[in-house]
This record gives structure tokens, C-alpha cells and sequence, in this order.
């Protein structure tokens, strides 16, 4: 029972320090869509190619919220509207590091500095990747995606923005990465509680020699986004990890998917997949040293461990009482996208518009943004009249008939299709 009390309380401390600023990321985040979104990427690096695409695709995609699997049908839509391999390697590499609602969530546990240096190795690592894929493969993409036309539309009212900005960054975008928070900020209570501190220098793992090939291996083989990877690595330097580790833990936690090197060596082949995971790697390492060489030199870090117990006062921390509110508006947004939205879905959803509709089944649409890339392609093709979403993985088309292609064309955008 006492071990009970302390996750909820180390769960419900963690939740203080970051609703806040998370809720104000999330704001941001929707207000940017406004402005900026994954189809106006598309269409603005579409038909570019060589160092100035390559720079308008990291400038692009470090402030974009996209996790590595809602990212890759951006960059399949990249590469089929012109774009050079060089540009969507930068933007497949910087784009997941970081966003701007994991920056401020970043300054809320870990502090300036990390909060700098995770955009600074997004901007460097895209730059790196798109300039050697760019060298090494100068292969022309295919086609302009069929069915497109150009098209502008009427702005909306300065009301109606107000409303899509937070639907898109309290809807969308929370509900995208809901469950992940959760388990991050899950596993940071459960760390903090059952691992003793001496537990890492015990198993070698205080020695960045050991370390970074470790953290290097489970931050590959265990996908996290950008924004619950943060109190993860803040339990692991409270318990003894080096700064450098942890940074590295932040990099190739979000950047590297296993599930979806299969998509990468068909967007880029397979030279340009190995250039792509191996720059990610190489500077994860380098950056870890060097941040560990920084703290050692001027000590620009707070001591995680006292953080971590808040025994540690932040500079940047806020009244008790906007942190407890804040906090109970980001566990009801947690409980009504993990459980609400469910429950409606399944007593309310939209039924089938007629018997004849068929129904389409998707592997691996882990968020929104995935649903609708499929979406997308599903209304693409001639003669289908509506696409319903009955379920978070299917959807029933009318029309048709949906070409013997289909298969391919889901492989493509980084899912499967269901047989």
C-alpha cells in the first residue's frame, strides 16, 4: 500500500511540474497549425531538390508535433509531389526529435539547457543526413500525386481559427501522443520508486562506455515519442544515468522506429535507409559526449536527483495553484482521449451509409494524423463516392471498385493492409 502511494504521488508530481507548460505547447502547437501543416510542407518542398530544399525541409519539420509513424506518410507525399531523397531524409530525421509542444514540456522537467539542445541536434542531424542522402543518391522522384488540384480557399473567421487551433492541438495532437504521455509518465513513477539509486553504477551502467551502446539499443527497439520520452529520462538521471545518455535516450527514442525501416528502404532505398538510421546514431553518441563534457566543464545542469523528489527548486517553476489546475485539465484530457472518446465511439459512432460500402482494415495507424493520410488515399481513387471511419482501424468506402493496388498503396504511406 505504501509503495502504491509513492507512483501516485511520484505520478501526480510529475504531472504538476508539466501540465503547464505541455498545455501551453499543445496551445502553440494548435495556433502553428494554423499556419503551418503537414500538406502545406508537402506542397511548399514539393518539386525541390539540392542544399535548399534540404534547409527548407529541417526548417520545416523541427517545429512541426509529428511522431516517426505520422511522419512518414508526409514524407511519402513529399517524395510523390518532387521532392529530392535529400530533402525527405532531413525532414524524416528532424521532424520526430522534436516539436514545438515537446520543447516547452523539455524546459519543464529538464531545464534551458536540454530544452535548446534538442532542436539544435534536430536542425544539425537533418542538415547532416539530407546532405549525404543528397550526395550519395540524386534519383528523381516519381510522379505528382494523382487528383490534385490547386485550390485556395476563403479564410475563415478569426473565431472559427480559434476553435480548429484547439481542436487541432487539444484534439488531435493530444490524442495522438494521450497514451504514450501516460506510459511515460507511468514508467518515470514506477523508476522512481523500485529502482534504487545505486542500481545503475551497480550493473555498470554509470559508465557512459556501457551506457550509450545500452540506451542507444532501447531507445531503437522501444519507439517513444518526443514528448513522453521526457520524464523517462528524468527518472534515469535521478537514479544515476549521465546527461549524455539520457540525451541520446531523447534522440533515438523518437527518431528511430524499428517498424518503419521497411517503409524507409522503400521511400529511399537502402543506401540512403543505412545513411538516414546511421546519422541519427553517430550524432546521438557525439551529442551525449559533448553534454557530458559541458556539464563537467561548467555544470549547467540541475542535480536530477533532488529534482526529481522536488526537493530541488526551479527558477522556472509556477504557483501551486495554476500547477494543481493545470494538472487536473491534463489528466481530464488524459481520461478523455484514453477512455471518453472510446466509449462514444462505441455507443455513438456513425453507422455505414449503405449495405454495400466496404469495409477497408489498416495495420499500424497509431495516431490521427495516420487515419487520415489513409483517409486521404482512400478518397484519391476514382469512382469511390465517401469514405466513413468506423473504427480507429477501418473504414467503410462506397464506390469504387478500389484497384488491385491497394495493398501497395497503404505499404507505401508505412502501414498494412488487413486481410
Amino acid at each position: 500500500m505504501e509503495q502504491l502511494e509513492r507512483i501516485v504521488y511520484a505520478f501526480w508530481d510529475t504531472l504538476l511540474k508539466m501540465a503547464p507548460w505541455l498545455l501551453f505547447g499543445f496551445l502553440v502547437a494548435g495556433i502553428l497549425s494554423l499556419f503551418l501543416t503537414p500538406e502545406d510542407v508537402s506542397k511548399r518542398l514539393g518539386r525541390r531538390a539540392g542544399w535548399r530544399a534540404i534547409v527548407l525541409a529541417v526548417l520545416f519539420g523541427v517545429p512541426l508535433p509529428l511522431c516517426s509513424c505520422g511522419v512518414l506518410p508526409v514524407a511519402v507525399g513529399l517524395r510523390k509531389r518532387g521532392a529530392g531523397k535529400g530533402a525527405t531524409a532531413a525532414f524524416l530525421i528532424s521532424t520526430p526529435q522534436t516539436g514545438v509542444d515537446s520543447f516547452f514540456a523539455t524546459y519543464s522537467l529538464l531545464g534551458w539547457a536540454f530544452a535548446i539542445v534538442r532542436p539544435v541536434v534536430a536542425v544539425i542531424t537533418g542538415m547532416v543526413g539530407g546532405l549525404l542522402v543528397d550526395r550519395v543518391d540524386r534519383e528523381p522522384p516519381q510522379t505528382m500525386m494523382a487528383g490534385e488540384t490547386s485550390s485556395s480557399k476563403a479564410p475563415k473567421p478569426w473565431w472559427k481559427q480559434g476553435i480548429a487551433a484547439l481542436r487541432y492541438g487539444f484534439g488531435t495532437l493530444f490524442g495522438n501522443v494521450a497514451f504514450a504521455l501516460l506510459v511515460g509518465i507511468g514508467l518515470s513513477a514506477l523508476i522512481e520508486v523500485f529502482v534504487p539509486p545505486s542500481f545503475f553504477d551497480a550493473h555498470g551502467l554509470g559508465n557512459d562506455w556501457v551506457a550509450f551502446p545500452v540506451v542507444l539499443l532501447v531507445g531503437t527497439l522501444m519507439y517513444v515519442c518526443s514528448t513522453a520520452s521526457i520524464p523517462v529520462a528524468l527518472a534515469l538521471m535521478a537514479k544515476g544515468i549521465s546527461p549524455g545518455a539520457a540525451l541520446i535516450f531523447l534522440i533515438v527514442g523518437p527518431a528511430l522506429n524499428g517498424a518503419s525501416i521497411a517503409t524507409l528502404f522503400r521511400l529511399l532505398g537502402r543506401l540512403c535507409t543505412f545513411i538516414h538510421l546511421a546519422v541519427i546514431a553517430v550524432a546521438a553518441i557525439v551529442a551525449g559526449l559533448l553534454l557530458n563534457l559541458v556539464q563537467s566543464l561548467w555544470g549547467v545542469l540541475p542535480d536530477y536527483a533532488l529534482q526529481m523528489t522536488g526537493s530541488c527548486a526551479q527558477g522556472h517553476s509556477l504557483s501551486g495553484v495554476v500547477q494543481s489546475v493545470c494538472a487536473v485539465a491534463l489528466l481530464a484530457l488524459l481520461l478523455w482521449h484514453l477512455v471518453g472518446r472510446r466509449v462514444c465511439w462505441v455507443t455513438g459512432r456513425k453507422p455505414e451509409r449503405s449495405v454495400s460500402a466496404v469495409r477497408v482494415t489498416v495495420k499500424g495507424m497509431a495516431c490521427d494524423h495516420c487515419r487520415a493520410s489513409v483517409r486521404k488515399l482512400l478518397e484519391s481513387y476514382p469512382g469511390v463516392t465517401g469514405v466513413v471511419q468506423v473504427s480507429p482501424d477501418t473504414f467503410a468506402v462506397e464506390g469504387g471498385p478500389l484497384p488491385d493496388s491497394l495493398g501497395k498503396d497503404i505499404s507505401n504511406l508505412g502501414f498494412e493492409l488487413s486481410e
